[in-house]
């Protein structure tokens, strides 16, 4: 499975060597040096996480995070600063980070963090393809639950077959047409009614 990886992190030399280093261990990299550079990134179906710094002119990494969240609340955004203040890690908790790193940070953990939120990411948007697809695969005459005819009124409907078929005599293409239906509808209804 190929992991992508949206690094944001105003430090250039920062940014160069953890790039390097995520190509290294074989993740796909798009490097951000801002918030605003970032953001045009950042979708509802990014199938991959965002690794970004806390501490950036203008917007920082606490912004992200909202903005992540905001687009798509299952979005995994991991922080790594050189700030881990216990006030901050709060914040970027409660924002919706799923972990925070200190600066400088083993990089086999922070390597097994992205792969363990990778995964998570992944069955995330497996299940809502499985769910847009099966959505799809509903016939598209089938009315919603709430949009069924409820008992008095499939009770009437069923009356208006039987009398329509009394008086075509039986005859099921004639009844059809003039139910304004096909006759495979009508069949359908008809298995309602018990005829």
């Amino acid at each position: 499975m190929t992991v992508n990886v949206l690094l944001i992190d105003d430090d250039p030399d920062v940014l160069e060597a953890l790039r390097d280093r995520l190509i290294i261990a074989g993740f796909q990299v798009k490097t951000c040096r801002s918030y605003i550079e970032a953001v045009d990134h950042i979708r509802p179906g990014y199938d991959g996480v965002i690794l970004t710094d806390i501490r950036m002119p203008g917007k920082t990494g606490l912004d992200l995070v909202a903005k992540a969240q905001s687009i798509d609340p299952e979005l995994p955004v991991i922080i790594l600063t050189g700030y881990a203040e216990t006030e901050t890690v709060v914040e970027a908790m409660r924002n919706g980070a799923v972990t925070v790193f200190e600066k400088p940070c083993p990089i086999d953990l922070l390597l097994a963090e992205i792969l363990r939120v990778a995964d998570i990411r992944s069955d995330i948007l497996k299940t809502r393809n499985r769910k847009a697809q099966d959505a799809a695969r509903l016939p598209v005459g089938r009315p919603p639950k709430e949009h069924r005819l409820t008992p008095q009124l499939a009770e009437f409907e069923q009356q208006l077959i039987l009398r329509a078929l009394k008086r075509n005599r039986g005859d099921k293409d004639k009844t059809a047409k003039e139910l304004g239906i096909s006759r495979s509808k009508l069949y359908a209804k008809m298995q309602n009614t018990g005829k």
